[in-house]
């Protein structure tokens, strides 16, 4: 049985090809679905293949065939699905069918015929003359695309500055999940457009270069507006732009609106959605719901070296706890992907307003050595924020006051930004940090920490890493790469690693080589405080900044950043041992923490140690309740006359929801197991 996660990989491609079953597979060949619907096609198909690795364990071959012959009429094209059905066939010992499907699985692209010929599920196939002729022919290099529906695209015109994503110009990549809207772009189709209409200093900025030919202008950029045109940028401010739509099928799905996570284009491109998760307990911006979804780091981080950038209001999620009102920062990473704006709908206008002047602002060689690099966007918010008011001389461009989370419209200074880009020559563009993690403490998940499963690590992508602190740890090690980082010219590099949020003081950046480019960070455990000395606005996030300097431009920025838990209370002893984690004190209780990233709890635990320091368990106490655990996580459940645990069971944790949809957080006991070593002495 080949691994289901080449079948998940395996199942779509950019050309997305289906494949007609063949009449082994005893299946009604299925009309080609629209490729607005693959994505749901494919998380159906892989859910249902889940079910896979039990049935066959317990021998229950006829309901994984059923199984795997509806996965085939859903997705007929997929080679892995053909070969499991083969598998399962042979299991019952019906060959004929067997290596029929199996021969399908070839023809669709399964070319690995070592597998084939030791895989045991095939055993009774091997001394078959056509089981060795399907081996063989597994070991030819596949010539030509398995025969199937092919989703031909071609690039869609440009037609009175709009261009539309349509069935016939987007394609699903299943590898990326990301829809691909390809646009027949050139100079010629906004070569009467003029750079800009009014905008101020800016636009005569803008003009004066373009008929010196020196900008670029807006030539083949996209803006993509996702909220029904509620919040459009003033895109006739810069005519060169060629704004999307999107047609009835895809807005059938949706795919016009809210978070733009769903396609990439063959341009650059802006774009916004000026809308918010309003209710519910898992309420959030279109922002923190990108970074909170699954992929969702990584998918801006493709859009991010694609050359997209998108402006997000941050709607009720960062705001000053004033009067009962307002969480404070409730953001648990800080990422350059996006640019999340301070406010609601319309906040993010300005920022569109100002980056579209900025991308027609760059000389054109300047902008098309950046576009084809995939470094644009990253110069776009190095330029951006560098010249906010609040950066007011370069040495602040290495603190926190460059690097919110979010931004206020009232402190962009457009006319420095379009002069900062257009002063850039292709000798002197910015370099670009990638980022990796080398090493990290680990945590245990049931005695340094309580979840439903792992849940520590947030994302770990090339410009941004997070991570959740829920360990009892007072320490957080972690060694961090910036070996990867690169100039596009070449030049030498020098590294910095700077605190941008949180207590410099205590928070330990111990370089590992010469140049700087390793680290290790050791951040201690944090409290929630003010952001900045004076500041009104609280968080309970630690970042640290990444920044490279080429001799001319510091790069924009890289992140590495530790969210904690807003409403737990810790104490710590003087050797850094916790000693209490208190979820029912009034002065934390009501503080929020996102529900995606952790469950509420209602219990406080007192931990003990013997004499050598070792944890010897703690004490979990819920109003008059008082239960006790060993140092592993057991529940004691019976000790002998001098307090020894001689019988405890193990815990397992589950989010329970309540009627207004929040989950809580619940123990429950496993089936007891005696003292092991107690056991060990009989």
């Amino acid at each position: 049985m080949t691994r289901l996660i080449q079948s998940i990989i395996s199942l779509c491609v950019l050309t997305t090809l289906i494949a007609r079953p063949g009449a082994a597979d005893e299946v009604q060949t299925p009309e080609a679905p629209s490729v607005f619907d693959l994505p749901s096609l494919q998380l159906k198909h892989i859910v249902a293949l889940r079910v896979i690795p039990e049935l066959l364990t317990r021998g229950e071959f006829q309901q994984a065939e059923r199984v795997l012959r509806q996965s085939i009429q859903r997705v007929p094209h997929d080679a892995n699905s053909h070969y499991n059905l083969a598998c399962v066939l042979a299991r019952q010992r019906r060959n004929d069918e067997a290596l029929a499907a199996l021969d399908k699985a070839i023809d669709l692209g399964f070319r690995d015929a070592r597998h084939i010929q030791s895989d045991e599920d095939l055993k009774g196939l091997r001394e078959n003359d056509r089981f060795k002729e399907i081996v063989t022919k597994a070991g030819e290099p596949l010539d030509a695309k398995p025969e199937g529906w092919h989703y031909e695209i071609k690039p869609a015109e440009i037609a009175d500055g709009e261009g539309l994503v349509s069935e016939s110009n987007t394609a699903w990549n299943a590898k990326l999940g990301v829809f691909h809207a390809l646009f027949k772009l050139d100079r010629e189709a906004t070569a009467d457009k003029p750079i800009a209409v009014g905008l101020g200093k800016e636009g005569d900025l803008l003009r004066s270069w373009y008929e010196e030919g020196t900008a670029a202008g807006n030539h083949g950029d996209l803006y993509d507006n996702h909220d029904r045109d509620h919040s459009n940028m003033d895109f006739k401010a810069l005519p060169q732009l060629t704004r999307v739509e999107f047609s009835e099928e895809a807005c059938k799905r949706n795919l016009h609106h809210g978070l733009q996570l769903a396609f990439l284009y063959n341009a650059i491109t802006i774009g916004n959605s000026s809308t918010a998760v309003t209710s519910g307990p898992q309420w959030r911006s279109q922002a923190r719901n990108a970074l909170t979804r699954p992929r969702g780091a990584e998918l801006l981080y493709l859009q991010y070296r694609a050359n997209h950038m998108y402006f997000y209001p941050e709607h009720r999620d960062h705001d000053p706890q004033v009067e009962g009102k307002g969480h404070g920062d409730v953001f648990a990473a800080n990422t350059p992907y996006m640019i999340i704006s301070q406010g609601s709908s319309g906040s993010d206008r300005v920022f569109l307003n100002a980056v579209g002047a900025t991308l027609a602002a760059f000389r054109p060689e300047v902008k098309l050595k950046l576009a084809k690099s995939g470094a644009l966007m990253a110069a776009v918010q190095m330029v951006f924020r560098s010249s906010n008011q609040m950066v007011e001389t370069p040495k602040d461009y290495l603190t926190g006051k460059a690097h919110p989370t979010v931004f206020d419209g009232g402190q962009i200074q457009a006319e420095k930004m379009v002069t900062l880009a257009h002063d850039m020559t292709p000798e002197s563009l910015p370099p670009m940090v990638q980022l990796k993690v080398i090493e990290e403490d680990q945590s245990i998940m049931g005695c340094d920490y309580f979840d439903v499963g792992p849940r520590e690590r947030m994302f770990d992508t090339p410009c941004a890493i997070a991570r959740i602190v829920k360990s009892t740890k007072y320490n957080r090690r972690m060694v961090v790469s910036a070996e990867a980082s690169k100039d596009l010219n070449g030049k030498p590099l020098t590294y910095h690693w700077v605190v941008l949020r949180g207590d410099a003081a205590r928070i330990q950046i111990n370089p590992l080589n010469g140049a700087g480019s390793r680290v290790e960070l050791i951040v201690p455990y944090h409290e929630r405080r003010t952001i900045t000395p004076g500041s009104k606005m609280k968080s309970q996030r630690v970042d640290i900044g990444v920044f490279i300097h080429n001799g001319r431009n510091y790069s924009a920025p890289g992140f590495v950043c530790f969210y904690y838990l807003a409403n737990e209370k810790r104490f710590y002893d003087d050797q850094y041992r916790i000693r209490v984690v208190d979820y029912t004190d009034p002065a934390v209780k009501g503080n929020y923490v996102d529900p995606i990233l952790d469950f509420s709890k209602d219990w406080r635990d007192e931990y003990h140690y013997a004499d050598d320091g070792s944890l010897l368990g703690w004490s979990r106490i819920r109003g008059e309740d008082r239960q006790e655990f060993t140092g592993n996580g057991e529940l004691i459940l019976e000790k002998d006359a001098v307090g020894k645990p001689t019988k405890t069971t193990l815990v397992r944790y589950i989010a329970k929801r309540g009627k207004a949809g929040a989950a809580t957080l619940e123990q429950v006991a496993e089936p007891s197991t005696e003292n092991l070593q107690e056991d060990s002495n009989q």
